[in-house]
């Protein structure tokens, strides 16, 4: 019998060390950081590859920054503060919702088409995410919290500037999964149409390919014991909210783009997400893009393609910048 008490000894420690171990890293890769803010494409791993775009990202960030800019904010279902950063254009045709990715700021994920949308005519809101930049929150919750806060900013944005003036939602990675199960919940008429950019399906499936990319976690135990900590820290679950369910009622256009070279958040989610998606729907795809970096890579064809998406969803005119 003392074989079988050994045995159950080296299992009981096995676990006990598992279960510390991911509670560590889950406070480490959800948990808020003062560093917060960073892009979220902005990983060791992905560097090299927005090498020969730095500058002009740097040129537009700076752009944004000197614009005249105003602060909102909301107080999330959970009690916390959440602010944004408004640009208002001049003679506006529809506002667009930023909605950044992991530990990101609109500034730094949306850098680049930035410009692309004040040009249009287009009033910019740029939420900080909870956990992450001025917003409050502990921890980021993957979409499954940040959904309801996507929500209230689009009661903001109707306070802000009329019920009238059409609304497209636009997010990047985690951002553009929360702009996806946004659309599950009920949403103002003005919501016209969804950007999303290399999105995940859930929070659970995107755990478990970041774990399989690295090649040194094992998925089991470690993405199974996250599940209980999710709800005991951060009071969510991994499998709680998916954009396959959101896709299955959705009703308003989507714009999907994923690059074939994203290492982060694998195209396929992206496919699933178009194939699950009964409303009207497009897919931008680049084959050399990796994470976030299609309009880095085709930004001439992006816009392209996202002015013809605002001309469906709303009359928008490219040659006038207007609403007709």
């Amino acid at each position: 019998m003392l074989w079988l008490y050994i045995l159950l000894g080296i299992v009981a420690a096995f676990l006990i060390a598992s279960f510390i171990i991911v509670t560590l890293m889950f406070r480490g890769a959800l948990g808020r950081k003062p560093e917060s803010g960073k892009s979220s494409v902005d990983t060791a791993s992905l560097m090299p590859a927005f090498a020969p775009f730095r500058e002009q990202i740097k040129r537009d960030k700076e752009w944004y920054f000197a614009q005249p800019r105003r602060t909102l904010s909301i107080r999330s279902h959970d009690g916390l503060t959440l602010y944004a950063d408004v640009l208002e254009a001049e003679n506006a045709v529809a506002t667009v919702l930023l909605m950044h990715g992991y530990r990101g700021t609109g500034a730094s994920d949306f850098s680049m088409v930035l410009p692309f949308y004040h040009k249009h005519h287009i009033n910019i809101v740029c939420p900080d995410q909870r956990a992450c930049g001025r917003s409050e929150g502990k921890y980021i919750t993957l979409g499954v919290k940040e959904r309801y806060d996507c929500r209230k900013w689009l009661d903001v944005i109707n306070r802000e500037f009329g019920s009238e003036l059409p609304i497209i939602m636009d997010g990047v990675s985690m951002g553009a999964s929360t702009v996806l199960m946004t659309t599950a919940l009920d949403m103002p008429k003005n919501v016209k149409g969804v950007i999303a950019d290399c999105g995940f399906t859930s929070p659970w499936e995107v755990v478990c390919s970041v774990l399989k990319a690295t090649n040194s976690i094992p998925v089991f135990p470690f993405a199974h014991f996250a599940r209980p900590i999710s709800h005991l820290l951060a009071h969510f679950g991994l499998k709680e909210a998916t954009t396959i369910d959101a896709m299955k009622t959705c009703k308003v256009p989507i714009f999907f783009a994923h690059g074939k070279k994203d290492r982060f958040v694998p195209y396929e989610m992206s496919v699933e997400n178009h194939a699950a998606c009964v409303s009207d729907k497009e897919f931008f795809t680049v084959d050399e893009a990796e994470h976030g970096m299609c309009f880095l890579l085709e930004q001439e064809e992006y816009e392209k393609r996202i002015l013809a998406f605002f001309k469906k969803c709303f009359n928008f005119s490219e040659s006038t910048g207007k609403y007709v």
